[in-house]
């Protein structure tokens, strides 16, 4: 059974229970429950498994965050972490959604979600590593994520304590940046994105 259950469902990011029922309709759950004692499958919540075999790597595990909570996409400190902004290593994915604020702590990682506004759910894009895809904020964005959602960056001391990378800061489009702030309307994180444009000129 468990052979079958892996050939059918092997190229899944994440094995959820509807998409067993398609394949199994009168699948009975008890089978993930001994597949875990076997150390088959793990659960990662509720209704929600990934095979034991599957190598987690960083892009591996943005597409499972995706996965774990949709709608979703990777932002904040995960986002700036891989685009070289954050120096030091995350400890947890970090994501927006449109649903509440959650985290989910499993034996593959951390899993962190952040609720945004719909109004502000835009900015992310599909990228794409082999076989792997997920969502995920671009510079611009997951700058203005971050900004908008640290109410304790509020001066000049703690954007220079953030201790980012200058030559990766000069990748992000102002134009952009801009465009999206509008969306935002926050006279404060105006006024952190004007903070942001004297950090970067240092």
């Amino acid at each position: 059974m468990y052979q079958q259950f892996r050939q059918s469902l092997v190229e899944f990011p994440v094995i959820t229970l509807p998409e067993i029922r398609k394949s199994f309709p009168d699948f009975d759950t008890k089978n993930l429950i001994n597949w875990q004692k076997k150390g088959y499958v793990i659960k990662l919540r509720n209704g929600y498994y990934l095979f034991s075999e599957t190598k987690t790597d960083e892009n591996r595990l943005f597409q499972i965050a995706n996965k774990l909570y949709d709608p979703s996409y990777v932002s904040m400190e995960s986002a700036l972490n891989y685009y070289g902004i954050i120096p030091e290593a995350v400890y947890s994915v970090q994501s927006l959604s449109t649903r509440k604020t959650d985290e989910f702590t499993t034996t593959v990682g951390a899993f962190t979600y952040r609720t945004i506004k719909k109004v502000l759910y835009f900015g992310y894009h599909l990228i794409r590593d082999g076989a792997t895809t997920f969502r995920m904020a671009s510079r611009e964005k997951s700058l203005l994520d971050f900004l908008y959602l640290r109410p304790d960056i509020s001066d000049y001391p703690s954007f220079e304590a953030l201790r980012w990378n200058h030559e990766a800061l000069l990748m992000i489009n102002e134009s952009t940046l801009q465009d999206y702030l509008r969306f935002f309307n926050s006279p404060t994180l105006n006024k952190k994105i004007e903070l942001l444009k004297t950090y970067m000129r240092a």
